[in-house]
């Protein structure tokens, strides 16, 4: 089993010795999940009515079931929100959304038991955070202290007040108040999980930077990643041109990896406390996406407007 391990334990030093080439292998790796969540959404959106068919057929056997009519009658609210959607919105949404949330939730249920276990991530972990700190330099951890700071508490509180006043402004009430429960709950789910773990974070003899609490999962990935995921979002639906919005979603995923990558810089997290931050948030995020977007589209509902053109 050592055997096994030890070239991943080299490849981690090796990488961790060109801090760079580590933020160039995150941003691939982020822009390769990217891409294939929109191969996804575009699929379910060609393919819309043909699989909507399909389902249509499938809950017709269903849906004369004693047992399915009690529920519809139990939950009427449910059942006319669903009924609004169109084939296209249901799939593209919530397929999207539930296969970013699945394959998200695995990538965390791996980390965490992997990390609770002692098993070979625990290794690279170590050989990462070491070569890391072997590497740093004077200006980068200048750098970096300051702009991990834009990812703490204060830093994203404040956010989340100027976007939620900007959209009440607007008189987008239900995105403003989804807006604030994606990030105040998220930021109660990272604290619950580091309790959860209680890892312990990285040591040296001269750390680079001090933080306080539990290390698994990062809360400012988490966060960052959950406060701009929300702001592509938002983006989508409140801008106009599609070079906005591409633009948007470039800086958001840009920053909150390079995040995640100051964070394993300043040796203060591991490359797992960063990624199940990642895929946390991602799991919380379209979790909320998911109820927004339910929410929007309740008759009535001013904001259930479709995505501009």
């Amino acid at each position: 089993m050592e055997a096994l391990d030890l070239p991943a334990e080299q490849l981690a030093s090796a990488v961790g010795a060109r801090p760079f080439l580590l933020l160039a292998l995150l941003l691939i790796g982020t822009v390769g999940v990217l891409l294939g969540l929109v191969a996804v959404a575009r699929f379910s959106d060609r393919h819309a009515r043909a699989l909507w068919a399909w389902a249509v057929r499938v809950y017709a056997a269903a849906a004369a079931h004693p047992a399915t009519r009690r529920l519809s009658a139990r939950f009427p609210a449910v059942a006319r929100v669903l009924r609004e959607l169109s084939a296209a919105e249901y799939l593209v949404i919530h397929l999207g959304l539930g296969l970013a949330l699945s394959m998200a939730a695995l990538v965390f249920v791996a980390l965490a038991e992997g990390v609770r276990e002692g098993e070979p991530i625990v290794d690279v972990d170590l050989a990462l955070a070491r070569a890391l700190h072997a590497s740093s330099s004077r200006a980068g951890v200048a750098a970096l202290r300051a702009f991990t700071l834009l990812g703490s508490f204060w830093a994203l509180a404040l956010l989340a007040v100027v976007v939620a006043a900007a959209l009440l402004r607007r008189g987008r009430r239900v995105l403003a108040v989804g807006w604030l429960f994606a990030l105040a709950g998220g930021g109660v789910l990272n604290s619950a999980l580091k309790a959860l773990f209680a890892r312990p974070r990285p040591t040296f003899a001269d750390p680079l930077a001090v933080a306080a609490g539990w290390s698994f999962p990062s809360g400012h990935s988490m966060g960052t990643l959950v406060a701009f995921g929300m702001l592509s979002y938002l983006g989508l639906l409140l801008l106009r041109t599609l070079r906005a919005r591409l633009v948007l979603v470039a800086l958001a995923l840009g920053w909150t990896v390079a995040m995640g990558f100051s964070r394993m810089y300043l040796g203060v997290h591991y490359l797992s406390d960063v990624l199940a931050g990642f895929a946390a948030g991602t799991v919380w995020l379209a979790v909320c996406i998911s109820g927004i977007e339910v929410a929007r589209r309740r008759p009535g509902r001013i904001d259930g407007q479709p995505l501009p053109s």
